[in-house]
């Protein structure tokens, strides 16, 4: 019987062991339950040479409101590095104590031992970069950002996102601290465009070639979208330009500023200045080849009679200069157009309010030449050549019939 017992005893201590082994491995003690002074201390009189418990109140006392004392943090800090000096942990905390209590160099000397604790490590390298970079030594924090960014480069937003904070200066991020490939070009670029900052992705674009970055269609059209959408549309035309010449496409002619005007191609690049061609409910756009003003295609809208449809899902960005004088021009035929709002072509101003249009088309009509002249105002930076109808609130306001565009054209005139 006392056998017995004793077996059965050795098993629950084997027992209790085992799942006290389990609980640290699982990064659970028992006086994690309740993260009190009284808890830790406890543990520290139960196991002594045990790290955690010191480093833990060491974070209590620099932590918990009623109780911050950084001397007495220091003290447990130091306690649990004489215990377990490997740990980086301790040291990075051990340095942010000693920042705090104004003793620099030996703040420093602890983010050295921290580093060379775990030289790889992402915390490590983020946690000693952004302290030097709070007393502003910036030299001494970008070797760290450098690693991150080379080793860890899901992270490159957050890290340029700091530094663009602390330094805000796009060449100096370029010349030290953008690694000199392409992979990390295209990921600051990237960053970049979140930002919204044209100043920043101007200059950046600028010096792509010096990082062995070579822009494909899908980057540019990128980079030329960006652009519009800061009404920037002269300079991202130049670019777009740039482009169609590098795949050995045609550049619009005769001052044309329309790409794709007759519509022989579904796109040219895509993006950028194509066309820009949206489904709406009511209507069936499409690419006809057995109809044309001039040329093989033509661009044909079949409406259903289902709809009052607001149309304006066919259009193009224009680089429009300001105080100017264009003459638009289209092609345009209908087939039972139902409805007193028909269809016409438009331009509209970016950057100051401006509106032109020419006459609407109902009913039957064979190819019609639709012209509008206009002078841009002064404030313009670019403009929106549009198919439109608009929506109507008469009795017969479900538009049905079809219409076809072609060989639109917008030229400055001398």
């Amino acid at each position: 019987m006392r056998r017995l017992l004793f077996s059965i005893l050795i098993l629950i201590l084997i027992l209790f062991a085992g799942d006290h082994v389990l609980s640290m491995w699982k990064g659970i003690t028992l006086y994690q339950a309740n993260l009190s002074k009284e808890s830790l201390l406890r543990a520290i009189q139960i196991t002594p040479s045990y790290s955690d418990p010191y480093y833990r109140l060491g974070l209590f006392y620099q932590w918990e409101l009623r109780s911050i004392n950084p001397k007495e943090s220091l003290h447990y800090l130091l306690m649990a590095i004489e215990r377990n000096p490997l740990e980086q942990e301790y040291w990075l905390n051990l340095s942010k104590i000693y920042r705090r209590l104004g003793e620099t160099s030996t703040s420093e000397k602890a983010l050295k031992n921290a580093i060379l604790v775990f030289p790889t490590s992402y915390q490590g390298r983020w946690v000693s970069g952004n302290l030097f970079l709070q007393e502003g030594a910036i030299e001494k924090a970008l070797p760290h950002f450098s690693y991150i960014l080379m080793n860890y480069p899901n992270q490159s937003h957050l890290v340029y996102d700091v530094l663009a904070r602390a330094i805000n200066d796009p060449e100096y991020i370029l010349d030290q601290i953008v690694p000199k490939d392409p992979f990390s070009f295209r990921q600051f670029l990237s960053y970049l465009y979140e930002r919204g900052d044209k100043e920043w992705v101007r200059r950046a674009w600028k010096r792509k070639e010096s990082f062995g970055f070579k822009a494909d269609r899908k980057t540019t059209l990128q980079y030329v979208d960006f652009l519009i959408a800061h009404t920037e549309l002269s300079e991202a035309f130049q670019v777009w330009k740039a482009r169609l010449h590098e795949e050995g496409r045609a550049t619009p002619m005769d001052n044309n500023l329309i790409t794709n005007g007759g519509f022989e191609k579904e796109e040219i690049l895509g993006g950028g200045f194509d066309w820009k061609i949206e489904k709406v409910p009511g209507a069936k756009i499409s690419f006809d080849p057995s109809t044309a003003f001039e040329g093989k295609n033509s661009l044909k809208i079949v409406f259903n009679g289902k709809e009052n449809v607001n149309f304006h899902h066919v259009h193009q960005f224009v680089p429009l200069k300001p105080n100017t004088e264009y003459m638009l021009q289209a092609g345009m035929k209908t087939q039972a157009i139902t409805t007193k709002s028909g269809l016409k072509m438009e331009v509209l101003g970016i950057g100051s309010p401006f509106y032109k249009a020419s006459e609407s088309l109902v009913g039957d009509h064979p190819w019609r030449e639709l012209e509008i002249l206009f002078r841009t105002p002064s404030q313009l930076q670019g403009g929106i050549v549009r198919v439109r109808r608009e929506k109507t609130d008469k009795f017969d306001r479900f538009i049905d019939g079809t219409v076809w565009i072609d060989n639109v054209s917008l030229t400055e005139r001398k």
